[in-house]
């Protein structure tokens, strides 16, 4: 024991020794970069508070559980949940991976069907329309805007969004026409094409859906009964939901994370072609996937299953905003 006693003795003088050349190092320093130091410390703190706050939370504890942490935001971002602290730090949640069969997946996707489609009818501002509906340009008397969100229900007829030149501007981010956000109820086909960057963008159609063009979206959640296609240099994440068929095709890219689920009627199809990619869960129970040998399917399932499955909720992503 007396040895044990001596070894440590010399090994703390040690690191108060050390400690104290920090310390005088930390007081020469320049004022700016103490003020770096400084401000590394406070956002280090923050991100560990952030994720205490959250881990608190998925293990059920209640909210000022603990005082010194945070309150955590929460809401449903198309089969996914976020977790905002402070409106500084995003937490995407999925659920934990197992074996489903086919009858539960189909109730999933008639869960995110119904949620999405609530969502677009009960939105605030909702403008009612009847017949067939092309829109051409920003900011006009139709109410499509790039500053302010627009909810349309399109029954009877088909919607059409056409704004700018998909060919003339394929390599220019300049000329890219931007939508804050845009939810369409549509009793009919959707067609969306053009140099658009959209934010948020819901649809919703009893038809089919084709996206085409450079047409971005940071979030979409779209289904169409039908079919869902998505070709040249469209970007999206999100999920994509079809009762019969998906195509992603053309060079077209579903960045992470994104969920592509084909299930409901026989024989329904899910095909990623002509060097597209899919960085997430792409699935047709009881149907078929097809990929050709230029696709790419950077599969997720371990982390992104979504609400609807019954499993542990697990953070599978993590940003500061």
């Amino acid at each position: 024991m007396r040895s044990k006693c001596g070894n440590v003795l010399p090994l703390v003088l040690g690191l108060l020794l050390v400690l104290s050349f920090l310390m005088t190092s930390m007081l020469r320093m320049p004022g700016a970069l103490r003020r770096n130091v400084s401000l590394v410390a406070k956002e280090t703190q923050e991100m560990y508070l952030a994720e205490s706050a959250v881990l608190a939370k998925l293990n059920g504890f209640p909210e000022g559980y603990f005082a010194e942490l945070p309150a955590v935001e929460s809401r449903i971002l198309g089969p996914w949940t976020e977790w905002r602290v402070r409106d500084k730090f995003q937490f995407m949640l999925g659920h934990e991976y197992g074996r489903f069969s086919t009858s539960e997946w189909a109730r999933c996707a008639v869960v995110l069907e119904q949620n999405l489609h609530e969502r677009i009818l009960h939105s605030e501002g909702l403008k009612n329309l009847s017949g067939n509906r092309r829109f051409f340009k920003l900011d006009s008397s139709d109410g499509l805007s790039t500053e302010r969100t627009m909810a349309i229900n399109v029954s009877a007829g088909d919607l059409t969004l056409d704004l700018g030149e998909s060919r003339a501007f394929e390599n220019s981010r300049s000329s890219r026409k931007s939508i804050r956000s845009f939810m369409a109820n549509v009793e009919g086909d959707v067609k969306i094409r053009g140099n658009i960057h959209f934010d948020t963008l819901r649809i919703y159609a009893t038809g089919s859906v084709n996206i085409q063009g450079n047409v971005v979206a940071h979030f979409a959640e779209i289904f169409g009964l039908a079919e869902v296609a998505v070709s040249g240099n469209v970007s999206l994440a999100g999920t994509l939901l079809s009762k019969q068929f998906i195509e992603i095709s053309d060079r077209a890219q579903m960045n992470f994370p994104s969920l592509a689920l084909a299930v409901g009627y026989r024989e329904n199809r899910l095909s990623l072609l002509e060097k597209s990619v899919f960085e997430g869960l792409a699935m047709a129970p009881s149907g078929i996937v097809e990929r050709d040998s230029s696709a790419k399917l950077l599969d997720s399932t371990q982390t992104l299953l979504p609400f609807c499955m019954d499993t542990r909720k697990v953070v599978f992503s993590r940003r500061r905003l």
